[in-house]
């Protein structure tokens, strides 16, 4: 055992505060848009610090820490070429924004207002295929990690059994059924009070654990490790990688086209989309949430980092010993690969740290099985079941049906968790699995926002392409292997990007044949824009900025003064990091610089993370009590409308089409 009473306690504590607070929202819950989206009535703090614990798993933690400790440091600099990407996307309001404006609940239910009843079946039985598949590996990596870290037995014995219980079988039940409680007391009300909760404790947590590791392991030890890599391998010097085959700048500049064309097409985290106020606070809460995450990345840094310390230097070589005994006990090489780093801190940091950072864990795994499973539980009712019924349900038939979801997909993914055997790195795992739906889904979402002419057969084009082409990546890859006994060249990454290039064009291509002399799309109604506004929508009616500098920031009239100081800051923070990044970048191509060098950047850029994590832990906790507060006064006097429910009205369907308009001026 790993964990004395103090990391016990702490985790006790913790968790049973968690359940009580829980049973707060259970009240909130009064219809089936309170299920599915909060009633749309989230602030940007609630929906900022829900949102990324709800999207970042156990799962991811393992995965960053496979890329980390077997690429080091380039990979982080890599990512910043998609700094300018991530503005534009924040500050345009790219897809978030007109998807908010439409008031669908599920991607899928804006498919059959954009194209057709059918394809919106077509859509959901895909992505929640895809979704399914994707989540299945969770809480087996999140159950892993709980057990190695903690040091807990292969197996326990229950007075009265006549056989041992498996403590991996045991400690997934666990886990999914209490993310599983969560979601069905109060569908995406819960989920969200919940997830803010555990965010701003985990917040606090992040900080702490990182201040403990610079202080057990030195920058310079670490250095010292990142060193060790052979040559052309660098894991400082991200100019010196030519060697490294996975995580190269390949690898990211695929992952930065796909931020352009796949924004909002993962569904995993699809409650939080429709869950604003306003589209207008749908896209502060993007802006804000640069400050919320450094603190998690930052941990998510450090870990890896500090592992391969002791794993690579003589100084650690006690640490070492243990973490490779553990290791041998573990027959998969993929899973020995995920469970160095958890296994290395097990035996690196002191009792009351371990229980924080197994409390974190343990939070992170149940916000994001709760936002997984209330997503991919609400795809299957609300965009396969409900088109398909001729009769309507009532609420309450609706909510049993959604809980009823999301406990099927918890058993799924336990069952998928217990008997699939890993075969390859997290991160290549998602992007096969993610691309049967990434792969076709951006085309239809984005030709479905902006371009008139797109039609439902180049949707359905664009679709089919991206599942053939993910299907394969799951099946060919092992009998490639099978075959030649060498994995298959074509990696997770890569098909991913042939994907979305071969459903663009599909998508373009057949909607202008097939659309040719039909009536265009009437884009205003379905966006509720000009003479459609509902009001509340917008908090003043919009006209297109006549300033450059605001069209270039995307600063509009909804945007108060601390709004528009806000948005500024996060431009000049990421314009300040892309010229940094070009001028390195520039220099290095002239003047090689020193791996001396990169590690003095490196230690720059984890000292002025630290430095802000203290404020930004601060001010968000202030901001998401607020808005936990403001979310239930809202929710305690608002109006139900029973025929909000993700529907889509024939009514409305017929009214969409026809009616050419001009498009007004502007991204959003």
């Amino acid at each position: 055992m790993n964990l004395n009473y103090l990391d016990w306690t702490i985790i006790g504590v913790a968790i049973v505060a968690l359940r009580l607070f829980s049973l707060s929202t259970r009240q909130y819950m009064h219809g089936v848009a309170d299920f599915l989206s909060a009633n749309r009535s989230a602030g940007r703090y609630l929906l900022t610090i829900a949102t990324q614990m709800g999207s970042v798993g156990v799962v991811t933690f393992v995965g960053a820490f496979e890329m980390i400790y077997s690429a080091g440091l380039p990979p982080r600099w890599w990512e910043l070429m998609g700094i300018p990407g991530g503005v534009i996307i924040l500050l345009t309001g790219w897809v978030y924004y007109r998807f908010r404006e439409t008031r669908a609940m599920t991607m899928a239910q804006f498919f059959e207002m954009r194209y057709s009843r059918r394809f919106r079946i077509f859509a959901g039985i895909l992505c929640w295929t895809s979704g399914i598949l994707n989540f299945g590996i969770f809480p087996a990596v999140a159950a892993r990690f709980i057990i190695y870290f903690c040091g807990l037995p292969e197996t326990f014995s229950v007075p009265g059994l006549p056989f041992d219980v498996s403590t991996f079988a045991a400690v997934m039940a666990v886990d999914l059924a209490l993310a599983v409680s969560f979601v069905t007391m109060g569908g995406q009300v819960s989920v969200m009070i919940t997830d803010c909760a555990q965010g701003i404790f985990c917040a606090v947590a992040f900080v702490v654990i990182s201040f403990a590791l610079i202080t057990l392991v030195s920058w310079e030890q670490m250095t010292q490790a990142l060193s060790l890599a052979p040559a052309n391998s660098s894991m400082i010097n991200p100019f010196k990688t030519g060697h490294v085959e996975e995580f190269n700048i390949f690898y990211f500049l695929i992952g930065i086209f796909g931020s352009y064309y796949g924004y909002m097409s993962w569904q995993g985290s699809q409650g939080f989309y429709s869950s604003a106020k306003t589209p207008h606070e749908q896209k502060m809460g993007g802006i804000i949430a640069l400050w919320r995450y450094v603190p998690q990345a930052l941990l998510m840094l450090l870990l890896p980092l500090a592992g391969l310390a002791v794993m690579k230097l003589p100084e650690f070589s006690a640490q070492a010993e243990m973490v490779n005994q553990s290791l041998k006990a573990i027959p998969n090489e993929y899973v020995q690969g995920q469970m160095r780093v958890p296994i290395a801190m097990a035996h690196l940091l002191p009792y009351g740290i371990k229980g924080l950072l197994a409390t974190v864990m343990i939070f992170i795994s149940f916000t994001c099985h709760d936002t997984y499973m209330h997503s991919w539980g609400s795809i299957f009712i609300q965009d396969v079941v409900m088109p398909l019924r001729r009769k309507p349900l009532t609420p309450e038939q609706h909510i049993r049906l959604l809980r009823w979801s999301v406990i099927g997909v918890a058993l799924f993914a336990f069952l998928f968790s217990m008997y699939y055997p890993m075969g390859q790195k997290i991160l290549f795992f998602f992007a096969i699995t993610g691309t049967i739906w990434l792969g076709g889904s951006g085309a239809a979402i984005i030709g479905g926002l902006y371009w008139r002419r797109g039609t439902t057969a180049g949707a359905y084009a664009a679709l089919t392409v991206g599942a053939v082409l993910g299907l394969a990546g799951l099946i060919v890859p092992q009998a490639y292997q099978s075959a030649h006994g060498r994995p298959f060249p074509i990696n997770g990454q890569v098909l991913w990007f042939i994907a979305m290039i071969s459903a663009a064009l599909a998508y373009t291509g057949v909607s202008l044949v097939t659309g040719r002399g039909k009536p265009l799309f009437n884009l205003e109604r379905m966006l509720h824009r000009g003479r459609y506004r509902i009001a509340g929508d917008h908090e003043q009616m919009q006209e297109a900025p006549k300033s450059l500098w605001l069209r270039i920031t995307g600063i509009t009239q909804e945007f108060s003064r601390t709004d528009t100081i806000l948005a500024v800051a996060l431009v000049v923070y990421y314009a300040a990091n892309v010229l940094w990044f070009a001028i390195f970048s520039l220099v290095n191509l002239f003047y090689p610089i020193s791996d001396a060098a990169w590690a003095k950047w490196w230690l720059f850029d984890i000292r002025f993370k630290l430095a802000i994590s203290l404020p930004a832990v601060v001010w968000f906790a202030i901001g998401g009590i607020m808005d936990m507060k403001a979310l239930y006064r809202t929710l305690g006097t608002a109006h139900r409308d029973p025929t909000d429910d993700g529907s889509v009205r024939q009514h409305e369907d017929a009214a969409l089409e026809g009616e050419p308009e001009a498009i007004e001026a502007g991204v959003n």
